[in-house]
């Protein structure tokens, strides 16, 4: 895709993406607080890691399998956090609930999408 066919989509909402983008806005704080408390940069760059999901979520270069790095990446913020050595325990925790949360969703929304989407091409192959 080239840069000038940049649009805004626009998305349906549903329970399972205001909930994911809900999320994401919580555990994108949740980093970003960690960034500024422990002085660990790598906590601010997933935090903004997941705004920038965010903002391409509601662009046309959005797919489904999108869902699928998101996924990859949530996971990768806990295993980094793990390594740090869990800062900020009870905040960590409440982070990684919320992860949790954004992995289902995340998955399932790659399958509702993903399923959607691959029957509406066959039957535009049909036609």
């Amino acid at each position: 895709m080239a840069a000038e066919s940049f649009e805004l989509r626009a998305v349906e909402w549903t329970l399972p993406r205001a909930a994911l983008v809900v999320l994401s806005f919580v555990s994108a704080a949740i980093h970003l607080a960690l960034a500024t408390t422990t002085g660990n940069h790598i906590f601010a760059v997933l935090g903004l890691g997941l705004l920038a999901g965010f903002v391409v979520f509601f662009t046309n270069f959005w797919s489904p399998v999108l869902y699928l790095v998101g996924a990859i990446y949530i996971s990768v913020m806990t295993i980094v956090w793990v390594l740090d050595g869990a800062p900020m325990l009870t905040l960590g925790i409440v982070d990684k609930v919320v992860q949790a949360g954004l992995f289902v969703l995340f998955v399932y929304l790659l399958f509702e999408e993903g399923g959607t989407r691959g029957e509406a091409e066959a039957s535009d192959d049909e036609e």
